[in-house]
């Protein structure tokens, strides 16, 4: 084998391995997105913070003082069809109420202003598609509230599919994506470098007979 034959063959073969390494390293820092609606950044930082795409169901319940200090709406944000009925379900040990704070034209939803206890529900039936914001008045300054899309009409944004909560929308690289490609990014700059070196100075790979 001449030696301008093994360093081709040097050279096809370091290319293969970089594409290889190059397509390793797109993959790794794929992140699964998912649709979920724009609820304005009310809920950023609210108590409990999970999501819940309930579109389909006719009947949702939401707890309300839910999670471990009980001042939560749970799910924190939701989605739902219009027309479906959601039960705000009181839980836990505190009193809380159920007020709401936007919504859109001509809704109407009136909320539920008595502070009370565990055992009490209220029933709303969502007719008007939208976003609804609402809260607990004794605990919106500790972070107790919720929002409410309703029907396909709605502003939405693309975030994380793991996170499922009404924290932050942008999407985000797991540590372990990034380290792949670090880890990808080096392979191929050592290849290319390899395949530099043995180009210039020539010599014959093939393996020994």
């Amino acid at each position: 084998m001449t030696d301008s034959l093994s360093r081709r063959a040097f050279v096809r073969s370091a290319a293969g391995a970089t594409a290889l390494g190059a397509g390793a390293g797109a993959a790794g820092t794929a992140t699964a997105q998912s649709e979920q609606p724009d609820f304005g950044g009310y809920i950023d930082g609210a108590k409990g913070g999970s999501f819940a795409d309930e579109r389909g169901s006719g009947e949702v319940t939401v707890e309300v003082g839910a999670g471990s200090g009980g001042l939560a709406f749970a799910p924190t944000g939701l989605w739902i069809d219009t027309g479906t009925t959601v039960t705000f379900e009181w839980v836990g040990s505190q009193s809380h109420n159920v007020l709401f704070e936007g919504m859109p034209s001509g809704a109407g939803v009136e909320g539920y202003s008595e502070v009370v206890g565990s055992g009490t529900t209220y029933e709303v039936t969502f007719d008007t598609g939208g976003v609804y914001t609402y809260f607990c008045q004794p605990h919106k300054g500790l972070g107790m509230k919720g929002a409410i899309a309703v029907g396909d009409d709605v502003p939405t944004v693309e975030v994380e599919s793991e996170s499922g909560g009404g924290g932050s929308s942008r999407p985000k690289v797991p540590d372990s994506a990034k380290t792949i490609g670090v880890a990808t990014s080096v392979a191929m700059l050592t290849t290319l470098g390899l395949t530099y070196f043995f180009v210039k100075y020539g010599g014959d790979y093939s393996p020994p007979e």
